[in-house]
């Protein structure tokens, strides 16, 4: 990786929380250089989830599109700095050998749907093919990691929303205590353990796809504490939230027989209306309003 302080650098990680994550520079670069070793294998499972699950399945998974991801090795260094200083009881223990165990986002899957109700049948789709079972989630990143276990969830799909928003559709599907309803984003999150590897899975709309990238290429991670920016992104969150909610009712409006809808035609046309009872009353003479009390009889005559 090079020079420890250019990364820190690039990385905006202060020196404080560097010391703080607790772990030599050489251990860190050799992590680096043991996964730039594995990464091309990251990219086979990839491409076979892929071709197994999604490829050419849109009516059966609901998206209207995805996206992937691999980690590079500078941001995996990075988040195991920052994860390590933020919990270091959970990553305590992650060394050079066991690090796939604790990052279960080194693969990353965004589904993205063109309504937000699509997320049931997208949901549906992965218990079909993903064991979601409690007594198989993973609580401790070493003694629960089973090396024979494959396709199921690593833990409890979770729900992330804004405050006020709706949650009846994810309430028969998702248990209440994992639908977060304090964040600023939306997005329904997956851990799954396939062929060998955790992959994280992430399903939100395309108006939340859009605000989200908007919001990682200004804001995350490095700019977090700008008030100002961070206010334009809760503002641009709502509209976002605002456009879903927009085109779920405009497709119900399919379910609306036409004639319920008035026709052009017979909608009023207000200033023909107002130029049709200006000629029947008369126009008003400005030059006869000379002070405000002619002005409200003026009103008041009409």
């Amino acid at each position: 990786m090079g020079d420890k302080t250019a990364f820190l650098n690039q990385y905006a990680i202060p020196e404080k929380m560097y010391e703080e994550a607790g772990m030599s520079w050489e251990d860190l670069e050799a992590i680096a250089e043991d996964y730039a070793y594995r990464v091309d294998g990251f990219y086979m499972i990839r491409d076979m989830f892929l071709k197994e699950l999604i490829e050419n399945k849109e009516d059966e998974t609901g998206l209207h599109s995805y996206r992937t991801r691999i980690k590079t090795p500078g941001h995996l260094v990075e988040k195991i700095i920052r994860r390590r200083v933020e919990n270091y009881r959970k990553y305590k223990e992650l060394t050079k050998e066991n690090y796939l165990k604790f990052v279960t986002d080194i693969i990353g899957f965004r589904g993205l749907l063109l309504y937000r109700e699509d997320w049931v049948v997208f949901h549906k789709y992965l218990l079909k093919h993903f064991e979601n079972h409690a007594s198989w989630y993973v609580h401790d990143c070493l003694k629960d990691f089973d090396e024979s276990r494959d396709r199921y969830m690593v833990e409890a799909p979770k729900v992330h929303m804004r405050p006020g928003d709706f949650a009846d559709i994810y309430a028969d599907w998702i248990a209440s205590d994992d639908i977060y309803d304090q964040k600023y984003y939306r997005s329904v999150h997956y851990i799954l353990k396939y062929r060998g590897m955790y992959l994280e899975v992430q399903v939100r709309t395309l108006f939340e796809e859009g605000w989200g990238e908007i919001d990682h290429h200004i804001l995350y991670p490095y700019k977090k504490q700008n008030p100002m920016l961070t206010e334009f992104s809760e503002l641009l969150n709502r509209l976002a939230g605002m456009g879903d909610e927009m085109a779920s009712f405009y497709r119900r409006l399919q379910d609306v027989p036409g004639d319920a809808f008035l026709d052009k035609k017979s909608m009023v046309d207000v200033r023909r209306e107002y130029e049709t009872h200006e000629t029947q009353v008369g126009r008003v003479e400005l030059e006869e309003i000379k002070t405000v009390q002619d002005a409200i009889d003026s009103i008041l005559a009409e």
